[in-house]
Order: structure tokens, then C-alpha cells, then sequence
């Protein structure tokens, strides 16, 4: 009697499965690459004794939140179609540069440079071409991580996340 019943439960939960219909259409596919990646891109910037050799970014929609749930990675140009990454020194080794975060109510994230030895830069005015802000959430940077993406390599990033 109890393998009637078994074999009755389970003829009716195979009959159920095999009449279940999928519901409406498929959804839409995204994007590949940027699943919330952001970037923000900015024009020529002139670094000197007047602005501390410094610059700061506050690209729209900006937040705390966003700064300390992201990894920021900011790539620059001083020669258009050379990207470097800030972080570290810059082209022929003149300078580094050193990035940092601020959050609270009016964020930014700021890029200053420095003598290769660490010390506070007062050579010759640098000009950036042009710069690029990417806001990379953590699961994103974990999957780019796996696929062993060089973040130090611009265009390596910017193939990842689909950006151009």
C-alpha cells in the first residue's frame, strides 16, 4: 500500500511538472561587459604649483556609498592613445601619482603627485590629456579578477567592461 501511494505522489508531481508552462516572453539580454561599471571621462587638466599639483573628480551621481562599495580605478594621457594608471609612477618615471577617496557629503576622488621617492612635487607643470574615472562594484572586480584582467593595463580594462 505505501509504495501505491508513493507511486501515485509521484506520477502526480511528474504530471504537474511536465504541464507547468513558461510564462511570457524571455527577457531582453544586457549588455555584455559593464554589468555597473561606470566611467566617467574628463578633458585636459593642467597640474602646477597654483592647484597643488593635484586634481579632484566628482563625476554625477557620485556617493559614499559608491566610493566604499567600488574599487576606483583612475587611467590617464599625456600623450593621446598612451594610458597610464594613476597609482604609481608616471611616464619616463618624472613623477608618481597617488590617488585617494574622500566620501561624506560632497565626495571626490582626487589624484596628487609626488617625486618618485615620495616626497611633495614641485618640478616642471604636468598636463593630462585627458583622464578616465571607472567605478568598479566588488562582485564585478571579483569575476574580472578570474578572468585575470590586468588592471594596470588600460586597455585590458576598458576591453573587459566594454568601454571605449
Amino acid at each position: 500500500m505505501k509504495t501505491l501511494k508513493l507511486l501515485a505522489v509521484i506520477l502526480f508531481v511528474g504530471f504537474i511538472a511536465i504541464s507547468c508552462k513558461k510564462e511570457g516572453p524571455a527577457g531582453k539580454n544586457g549588455t555584455n561587459g559593464n554589468a555597473n561599471v561606470q566611467v566617467f571621462g574628463y578633458s585636459t587638466h593642467l597640474f602646477n604649483w597654483d592647484n597643488g599639483y593635484s586634481v579632484s573628480y566628482s563625476p554625477a551621481g557620485l556617493s559614499s556609498e559608491s566610493i566604499f562599495s567600488s574599487v576606483i580605478y583612475i587611467y590617464y594621457t599625456e600623450l593621446p592613445g598612451i594610458w597610464h594608471v594613476a597609482n604609481g609612477l608616471g611616464p619616463n618615471g618624472d613623477y608618481a601619482t597617488i590617488q585617494y577617496m574622500v566620501g561624506g557629503v560632497a565626495p571626490y576622488v582626487s589624484v596628487y603627485l609626488m617625486t618618485p621617492e615620495g616626497n611633495f612635487y614641485s618640478g616642471t607643470d604636468v598636463t593630462w590629456d585627458s583622464a578616465r574615472v571607472f567605478f568598479v562594484p566588488a562582485t564585478v572586480l571579483k569575476n574580472a579578477e578570474y578572468h585575470n584582467i590586468d588592471f594596470d593595463n588600460y586597455e585590458a580594462v576598458s576591453a573587459c567592461f566594454d568601454v571605449r
